[in-house]
């Protein structure tokens, strides 16, 4: 299987898979901001008086913090913003632009992620290859996703 595709990045698509990959940290900033403004709001309750410092923390956390990492992380990964040649094969996955060309071997990939419009083959630390699935038949995504199955690679398909 040889399979290659041009494309430019999406937005939209790029703040889905950044939102799929750190689901677990938002969750857990998110979780964290409301615990704090809950006891922020026990303790304004119990008569000690509104404690700003938990209240900011709290909205940090369960605002801002997710808003940072997602925005943040769609803005660097958008940031070249010019046409990606990626191309699958048997070896693995490379990915090329204008000033330059990763290649990653299947085993590089600790999953893969098939999410609507596109797939995510990530590579840990919340590092991942993004491949837009349009313009991709069933047939080829069915053949990338038994590929990356056949080397040993999760596949979650979403």
């Amino acid at each position: 299987m040889f399979l290659q595709i041009v494309t430019r990045p999406d937005p939209l698509l790029t703040a889905e898979a950044l939102r799929h990959g750190l689901r677990r940290p938002v969750l857990l900033a998110r979780l964290s901001g409301w615990a704090l403004l809950g006891l922020a709001l026990l303790l304004q309750l119990h008569g000690d008086g509104l404690n700003f410092t938990l209240l900011v923390a709290g909205v940090a956390l369960a605002v801002i913090v997710p808003m940072f990492l997602v925005n943040g992380g769609v803005r660097r990964a958008l940031r070249d913003g010019g046409p990606t040649t990626v191309e699958i094969g048997e070896d693995g996955v490379a990915c090329s632009t204008v000033e330059s060309r990763h290649a990653y071997a299947w085993n590089a990939f600790t999953h893969v992620d098939h999410l609507a419009g596109q797939l995510v083959l990530g590579l840990g630390h919340r590092r991942f290859v993004q491949v837009p699935t349009r313009g991709m038949s069933v047939l080829q995504i069915h053949q990338v996703l038994t590929t990356a199955a056949a080397h040993g690679i999760p596949v979650n398909r979403g």
